[in-house]
């Protein structure tokens, strides 16, 4: 059994405290020193593999000025090749393996950021990390970590805020939508959408034997990041003075209620997780608060306590619910 089983069990008999430290004790469902220790050991292995590669960004920018152009390449280059070399005498799923993959993921970009500064290759911020992230995929493939697969989703979701959520103008990328006159909800969606499919994807490696890469807490950052993108998404076409002449804005919006009532059928069907029904119940809360905003036809002061009202009842009842359904799905994993 499990902790969650445990948990749930204790609370249908009524355990004494005494008796719930005894039902731990028996189960073993309490860490050990050997797993406290592994665990830290662990944790400190990889703020040492992070340590060095921001130790190489961070000489190569303070000594700018004394280093030639020859130095800075070869100082992370050098940092490149020794982590790759490290990975292949030392494969994934070694634990030093991984750590090297994920410096040499990181060192990536920094050799792209470097190039780019040094001969001013007239590239914008979102190119960067797009490159990045699709140079470094093959290193996140053979790394099969999930904290290595959280960096890359991290630089993906960089290079669309900067590009999607900015609207930069700019670059090679840039030309291939300038002629469709996108605003920025559309992109926004678009943004959304990627995450969306992200996220399915580590649903559907969740049921694989390669489950380890798609734990719960990636796919919850995942799906944080589409219901954000969404969210802001509503938010902008909602809250635009042309929004009900703009059939671009009025479909964004209607994309964006349509996704986070799947994201909230998925989530009640499965009955296993309540984070996208909690992600879901947020991005309602503000969509639903700026419609509000918008459209009572109320002075400021009445508007205000209005919304004040509407955030206090939404945010109750949505706690409620969530707390619910969080203690139905534990007692039914438990008679499972």
């Amino acid at each position: 059994m499990n902790r969650t089983e445990l948990d749930a069990l204790a609370a249908h008999h009524r355990l004494s405290p005494r008796a719930v430290d005894t039902m731990l004790a028996l189960a073993r469902a309490r860490p050990d020193a050997a797993e406290l220790r592994r665990f830290v050991g662990r944790l400190l292995q990889l703020a040492g593999a992070l340590s060095l590669a921001a130790g190489l960004v961070f000489f190569v920018a303070a000594n700018w000025a004394t280093l030639p152009v020859a130095g800075r390449f070869a100082a992370v280059e050098g940092a490149f090749a020794v982590a790759v070399g490290v990975a292949i005498w030392r494969p994934a799923p070694h634990a030093l393996g991984r750590l090297a993959l994920l410096v040499a993921f990181i060192a990536a970009g920094a050799l792209l950021a470097l190039f780019g500064q040094t001969y001013q290759t007239g590239a914008d911020v979102y190119e960067l990390f797009l490159t990045w992230a699709l140079l470094g995929l093959p290193l996140v493939l053979a790394a099969q970590w999930s904290v290595a697969w959280a960096a890359w989703a991290l630089v993906l979701n960089v290079s669309l805020l900067l590009f999607c959520g900015f609207r930069p103008e700019a670059g090679l990328f840039w030309l291939v939508f300038s002629g469709f006159s996108l605003d920025l909800p559309v992109l926004l969606v678009a943004a959304m959408l990627v995450d969306v499919v992200l996220w399915v994807a580590t649903l559907a490696v969740a049921r694989t034997r390669w489950s380890h890469v798609a734990p719960r807490w990636l796919r919850r950052f995942v799906l944080a990041a589409a219901v954000a993108f969404g969210t802001w998404a509503g938010v902008v076409a909602i809250a635009m003075p042309r929004f009900e002449s703009g059939a671009a804005d009025l479909v964004a919006v209607l994309i964006v209620v349509g996704v986070l009532a799947a994201i909230a059928v998925h989530t009640l069907r499965e009955r296993v997780d309540v984070f996208p029904l909690a992600a879901v119940a947020s991005g309602a809360i503000v969509l639903s608060s700026t419609a509000i905003a918008r459209y009572a036809s109320l002075d400021d002061l009445g508007t205000f306590f209005t919304l004040a009202a509407w955030l206090i009842v939404s945010s109750s009842v949505s706690g409620h619910l969530l707390m619910k359904a969080v203690r139905a799905w534990r007692n039914q994993e438990a008679r499972i």
